[in-house]
């Protein structure tokens, strides 16, 4: 009751257009660096690694922090599956496991959140203004190969995540 009328509580979602990279930096690394570094977590890691070290169910599937790339991507910068590369950028550098993903598109890619080793945020930068969250789930970057995979990455699975059920 509202006053001496009903009232129905009802929900009212209004849809907000997109204002474009107003985050300070985002549009000038996106001119400068080739690949999108979305980042996020997987369900093996959904906190994050700091809670997982000592897990060995989780650290035997994701010894090391991975980046999900197209495999045009990585053929043309000469990566397979379990290969070591450096994501970087003008604000900093990080190193993952190359895992091609069949479903991402050509210069995107997707790396783990909060991984002990290999962290997304050394190349996050501040990204943010009084008016937006905190840009921290993208930046762009470059990708170069540091080292090929190696025997401790032979035993893992590189299937792609996205399945058909049917």
């Amino acid at each position: 009751m509202h006053g001496d009328r009903d009232v129905a509580a009802k929900a009212l979602f209004c849809l907000g257009g997109w204002r474009g990279l107003e985050a300070p930096g985002k549009a000038q690394q996106k001119a400068n660096y080739r690949f999108l570094i979305n980042n996020g977590r997987s369900n093996l890691n959904w906190q994050n690694w700091f809670l997982d070290q000592d897990n060995d169910f989780v650290i035997d599937r994701f010894p090391l922090p991975f980046l999900q790339i197209n495999p045009a991507d990585a053929g043309e910068l000469g990566l397979v599956n379990g290969d070591m590369v450096e994501v970087y950028n003008d604000v900093g550098a990080t190193q993952a496991m190359v895992y091609l993903e069949p479903t991402a598109r050509p210069n995107e890619t997707f790396m783990l959140f909060g991984a002990p080793s290999g962290t997304q945020g050394n190349v996050i930068n501040g990204g943010v203004n009084e008016l937006i969250l905190p840009n921290y789930k993208q930046t762009w970057a470059n990708i170069r190969k540091i080292a090929d995979a190696s025997p401790a990455t032979a035993k893992l699975s590189f299937k792609s995540w996205e399945v058909e059920l049917g």
